[in-house]
């Protein structure tokens, strides 16, 4: 793939990579090393790539195995989950939903952000996440199930 072509790729999908990161690794500076470190090794690699129409859901799994790598290497400290819930989220389309997102099991999370944030479909998400497409669609039915209970009790409490 030319650098010209690949580049229109990534301006294309680049918020996405973004959620996708974030939604694993739940710190923004995090999301943004793992995007920056993607997109270096596609580029790097982006021969590889043999049609447009597959450059997201590849994009999307060199970004899961980025951000999981910076996951593996986080030194966690005692307070750590306090300052994170304390800062405020800089996001663009942050909103209430987010937040639940962020509460969810990462394997309920990744499915979900995927499908309904980033848009993919469930043979990508399969193929992002390494996963059985039937993993996917049962993880998709569990994740929105907790995402309903969840809405329905923030109503009941609100």
């Amino acid at each position: 793939m030319e650098a010209k072509k690949f580049c229109e790729g990534i301006n294309k999908c680049k918020d996405d990579l973004y959620i996708l990161a974030l939604a694993i690794l739940k710190n923004e500076a995090d999301a943004e090393d793992a995007v920056s470190n993607a997109i270096l090794k596609a580029y790097e690699n982006r021969k590889q790539v043999s049609a447009f129409h597959k450059f997201k859901p590849w994009m999307m799994a060199i970004t899961n195995n980025e951000a999981l790598k910076i996951k593996k290497k986080r030194l966690y400290l005692p307070g750590d989950e306090a300052l994170e819930a304390l800062s405020k989220p800089v996001m663009a389309h942050y909103d209430e939903l987010w937040d639940i997102l962020q509460n969810m099991k990462e394997e309920y999370r990744l499915v979900i952000v995927s499908f309904y944030y980033a848009g993919l479909s469930i043979k990508d998400i399969s193929d992002v996440l390494d996963i059985p497409a039937g993993t996917v669609k049962s993880r998709l039915s569990r994740g929105k199930a907790e995402l309903r209970e969840a809405l329905e009790r923030g109503r009941r409490n609100g």
